[in-house]
């Protein structure tokens, strides 16, 4: 509850572009293919960019860690009127067997069979950086179907 928040005005898809030019490297040892759709103006939100990067940090490691072998990773970038909405899709390897407001409390796991590094705060964390930065956040998920991580920020005009 005591986040401390330098909100500054950048470039959101520079944002995202970093951070998936950073997990280049695990996004292959994981054998997943990032595809980015993001808008070709640049569209400017007030974050806090250390913060992005730990809510980036841990949607992208989740992905590493849980999507599906030789499949695609979508990472987006649209403008929905005075919003900007991040959707990160993946096929996971596991089928989520809790719904996804418990998927996004604290030290929940999306299937107790797995067995990776990680303490369950993740997704919480991210929950409690965007509501922070004045945001929602959201995951949808439907077996066979795939997972998707969203969050949107108001762009100021």
């Amino acid at each position: 509850g005591a986040i401390a928040v330098n909100a500054q005005r950048v470039d959101m898809s520079l944002l995202i572009t970093q951070a998936v030019t950073e997990f280049d490297e695990r996004l292959e040892k994981s054998r997943l293919t990032p595809i980015t759709s993001l808008p070709k103006e640049p569209v400017r939100v007030m974050v806090d960019g250390r913060l992005m990067w730990r809510v980036f940090d841990n949607l992208l490691g989740n992905i590493c860690k849980y999507a599906q072998p030789e499949t695609r990773v979508y990472i987006s970038e649209d403008i929905v009127g005075d919003k900007v909405i991040v959707t990160f899709k993946n096929i996971s390897r596991y089928a989520l067997n809790i719904s996804s407001e418990e998927l996004m409390e604290r030290f929940v796991r999306g299937d107790s069979s797995r067995h990776t590094e990680g303490s369950g705060l993740g997704l919480s964390i991210c929950k409690s950086i965007i509501k922070k930065l004045e945001g929602q956040i959201g995951v949808e998920s439907e077996l066979g179907k795939g997972s998707t991580f969203w969050f949107e920020m108001k762009a100021p005009q």
